[in-house]
C-alpha cells in the first residue's frame, strides 16, 4: 500500500527534497506569484489608483489577455498543452529572435513566453491530483449507513474507510501490532466512522467533537445503523386505566424479552404503534409505546438525500467476527495530546459501554481474561479537518505513545493561523491594510503554519521562513480544474458585483477609499481605513440576477452589521435604479480585466495548497519515531477537491 514516491509529484521529480527546494524557491522568488496568492484582494479591484490590474499585471501579459476570450485564457491556464508553445518560443529566443510573427495562437498572437515559463512552472510544481483505486470497483454503503449523505459526502466515506482499512492493515503488517482503535478527530456526524464500525470493517472507533448537538445526532444515526440499542420507555396512558369501560386487570409493564428484543438488538414487536392497542374494540387498560429517545425535536433527520448511489444490500453478521462499535468523547481538541482522552476510553470498567454483544453473548472486547486493559494502538484519522486540527492530528503521531498511524484529510486552510508573522511584499501598493488580515498575521501562534524545521527555517531573499497570509489560504481553497463555462461565468459576475458595489461604498463615503500605506500591519490603525471592513458573505441566488437584486440583497445584510449598519442604510437609502444601471455601465470594461485576475488568482493558488501539505508532510519527516510517511488522493478530486491525505506510521 505504500506508495514508490512519498509525494504525488510528475515524473520529473525523482527527488522530494529537490521538489521541496524548488517549491520554496518559485514560492519566495516569483513576485508575481506571491502577489497574485496573497498581495491582492479583489475587494480593491475598482477602488485603487493606479488601478489594480494596471499594478499588478505586466503590459505584455496584458495586451495578450485584450485579444482573448476568458474561456481561451482559461484553457490555456488549465487544459492546454503549452509544451508546443513553449518550445517555439524558447527555439526563437535561443536563436537571438522573437517568435514567429505569422505564429497564432487561437487567432490571435502567441502568448508571451514568461508568461508560459509561469504556466509551466505552477503545473509542474503542483501535487498530482489523480485518484486511482487500490483495488477494482466502487465501494459502497450499506441504505442503514448511508442515511443523510450527500454524493460528495457519500463518495468521501465509501472511499476513505476503505482506504483506512487497508491502511491498518498494512500498519498490522509493518508494526506485527494490531490497531485497536481508531480515533477520528472533529467527527461531525460520524458518517466516517459509523461506516468503519459497521460490517464489512467492524473497527472500534474512538469519536471526538467538541459540539453536544453533533454527537447526540449521531448517536441516533447510530441507532438506525444497529450500532447501538434504541432505548426504551413505557409510557403510561393514564386516561385508558381510568376508563370505567376497562374490564381486565392491570397489565404488568413490558420486559425487553416481551418486546421480542433479540441478542444482536433487533426488535421482532411493532414499535411505536397505538393503533394495535384499543384501536380494534378491545378493553385495555395501559399501554407501552417504545420511542426512541436519543434524538430531541429538530435533530439530524434519517432522510438520504435523492442523489445518493445506490446503497448497497444489507451485509450478513458473520458471529465469528467482533463487531465494531462508537466510542463519543465530547471534547475540544487544543493540541495532540490525546493519552489521557486514549486512557479513559481503554480503561472503562467492564462491563458498562465496554461491552458489546457478538453471537449471541456479552463480550468484553478491551480487556484480557483477567479484566486488566490491553495496551491501545492507535490510528488518528480526520475527513477534512478544519484549520489547525489537522495539525494537531498530525502532532499526534509524535506527542502519544499509543497512536501509531494517522490518516489525515484537511481542508478550510483560511483557519489555519500563522506561525511566523506577517509576509513581505515588493509591491505593498496592492495590499490593503483589511483587519483579518493584520489580526492573523501578528498572532505567532505555535499551533499555525508552517509546522515543519525547514519551512520555518528556509532564507530567502524577503527574509526568513516560508509564509502564507489569509488571502492566499482562501484562495487555495478553489477548484479551477472543476469549472463549467457556467461555475467561471458565476464566479466572474458575483466578484464584479462584489467590487462594485466596494465602489459605491467607497464614492457614497460610507467606507473609506483604501490608503497606500507604509505598515500594512500597524494594530494603530483606523479599521476605517482598510477600506474594506464590511463582510457581505453569501446571499441568495437570486440575489445575482442582476446588479440592482445583488445591490438590495447585500445593502439589506450590511445594514444589520452593529458598528456599520446604520450608516450603510444611511448613505445607500437614495440610490435608484437608474444609479444602479449606471454604475454597471461605467465599469463594464473592468469585468473582464477582474476575470483575468481571479483566474490567475485560482489557478496559481493550487500551489498554496501543495506548500501547506508538503510541510505537513516534512514535519513527519523531521521526526525519528515516525518510519513512513506519504501523501496521496483517496478520493477523486471531481466528485472532492480537498482529496489529498497525510500518512504517517510509527516505527
Amino acid at each position: 500500500m505504500i506508495p514508490s514516491q512519498p509525494l504525488p509529484l510528475s515524473e520529473e521529480w525523482t527527488d522530494p527534497d529537490a521538489y521541496v527546494e524548488a517549491l520554496l524557491s518559485f514560492a519566495n522568488s516569483s513576485a508575481i506569484f506571491r502577489h497574485l496568492c496573497g498581495g491582492v484582494h479583489i475587494l480593491d479591484f475598482l477602488t485603487r489608483e493606479p488601478d489594480l490590474y494596471t499594478s499588478l499585471l505586466p503590459e505584455h501579459w496584458r495586451a495578450f489577455f485584450d485579444q482573448h476570450d476568458i474561456q481561451d485564457i482559461l484553457d490555456l491556464l488549465l487544459r492546454d498543452d503549452i509544451r508546443p508553445l513553449l518550445d517555439h518560443s524558447r527555439e526563437a529566443l535561443a536563436h537571438g529572435g522573437e517568435p514567429d510573427a505569422s505564429a497564432q495562437w487561437r487567432g490571435a498572437p502567441l502568448p508571451p513566453l514568461d508568461l508560459l515559463e509561469y504556466i509551466h512552472q505552477i503545473r509542474r510544481l503542483s501535487l498530482g491530483r489523480e485518484f486511482t483505486p487500490q483495488r477494482p470497483g466502487t465501494p459502497t454503503i450499506p441504505k442503514k449507513i448511508a442515511v443523510g449523505m450527500n454524493v460528495k459526502k457519500y463518495h468521501e466515506v465509501a472511499h476513505f474507510s476503505k482506504y483506512v482499512d487497508s491502511l491498518c492493515a498494512t500498519v498490522d503488517e509493518q508494526r506485527g501490532d494490531p490497531i485497536t482503535h481508531v480515533v477520528d478527530f472533529g467527527s461531525g456526524q460520524s458518517y466516517l466512522g459509523r461506516t468503519l464500525a459497521c460490517p464489512p470493517y467492524n473497527r472500534h472507533i474512538v469519536a471526538i467533537e467538541r459540539k453536544h448537538q453533533f454527537i447526540s445526532g449521531a448517536k441516533g444515526m447510530d441507532i438506525h445503523a444497529k450500532l447501538q440499542e434504541k432505548k426504551r420507555v413505557n409510557m403510561y396512558n393514564k386516561k385508558l386505566a381510568n376508563c370505567k369501560t376497562c374490564t381486565e386487570p392491570e397489565a404488568p409493564a413490558a420486559t425487553n424479552a416481551d418486546a421480542g428484543e433479540t441478542a444482536n438488538g433487533k426488535n421482532n414487536a411493532t414499535e411505536g404503534s397505538t393503533n394495535g392497542a384499543g384501536g380494534n374494540g378491545e378493553d385495555v387498560t395501559m399501554i407501552n409505546v417504545f420511542r426512541d429517545i436519543s434524538l430531541a425535536p429538530g435533530e439530524i433527520g434519517f432522510a438520504p438525500y435523492r442523489n445518493v448511489p445506490k446503497p448497497a444490500a444489507e451485509e450478513e453478521v458473520d458471529p465469528e467476527k467482533p463487531r465494531g462499535r462508537m466510542d463519543y468523547i465530547e471534547h475540544e481538541i487544543k493540541d495532540g495530546y490525546l493519552e489521557p482522552i486514549i486512557k479513559d476510553v481503554i480503561e472503562a470498567a467492564p462491563g458498562d459501554a465496554e461491552t458489546q454483544t457478538r453471537g449471541g453473548s456479552d463480550v468484553n472486547t478491551d480487556s484480557n481474561a483477567n479484566n486488566k486493559p490491553k495496551d491501545a494502538n492507535v490510528m488518528v484519522i480526520s475527513l477534512h479537518s478544519c484549520g489547525n486540527l489537522l495539525h494537531h492530528g498530525v502532532r499526534s503521531l509524535t506527542l502519544n505513545p499509543s497512536v501509531k498511524a494517522i490518516a489525515m484529510i484537511g481542508c478550510c486552510y483560511n483557519l489555519v493561523t500563522e506561525r511566523l508573522g506577517p509576509a513581505t511584499y515588493k509591491l505593498p501598493i496592492l495590499r490593503s491594510m483589511h483587519p483579518r488580515l493584520t489580526k492573523d498575521a501578528v498572532a505567532y501562534d505555535p499551533h499555525g503554519f508552517p509546522m515543519s524545521k525547514r519551512f520555518e527555517d528556509y532564507e530567502h531573499e524577503s527574509g526568513t521562513g516560508m509564509k502564507l497570509n489569509i488571502t492566499a489560504r482562501s484562495m487555495s481553497l478553489q477548484a479551477p480544474y472543476n469549472w463549467t463555462r457556467k461555475d467561471s461565468e458565476d464566479f466572474f459576475t458575483r466578484h464584479f458585483y462584489r467590487s462594485l458595489l466596494q465602489r459605491m461604498l467607497v464614492d457614497r463615503k460610507i467606507v473609506s477609499k483604501p490608503k497606500n500605506p507604509d505598515n500594512l500591519y500597524d494594530e494603530s490603525t483606523d479599521p476605517e481605513d482598510a477600506g474594506n471592513p464590511l463582510i457581505v458573505g453569501s446571499l441568495r441566488k437570486s440575489a445575482f440576477v442582476s446588479f440592482s437584486a445583488y445591490a438590495h440583497a447585500a445593502v439589506t445584510k450590511l445594514g444589520r452589521d452593529p458598528n456599520f449598519g446604520d450608516k450603510v442604510k444611511a448613505g445607500m437609502a437614495d440610490m435608484s435604479e437608474e444609479d444602479f444601471d449606471r454604475y454597471v455601465k461605467e465599469y463594464w470594461y473592468a469585468k473582464k480585466s477582474l476575470s483575468v485576475v481571479w483566474s490567475l488568482m485560482a489557478f496559481s493558488a493550487a500551489l498554496v495548497e501543495a506548500i501547506i501539505v508538503v510541510d505537513r508532510w516534512q514535519f513527519l519527516r523531521e521526526h525519528e519515531s515516525v518510519k513512513e510517511c506519504w501523501v496521496e488522493p483517496v478520493f477523486e478530486y471531481t466528485e472532492s477537491p480537498r482529496n489529498l491525505a497525510v500518512i504517517g506510521i510509527k516505527k
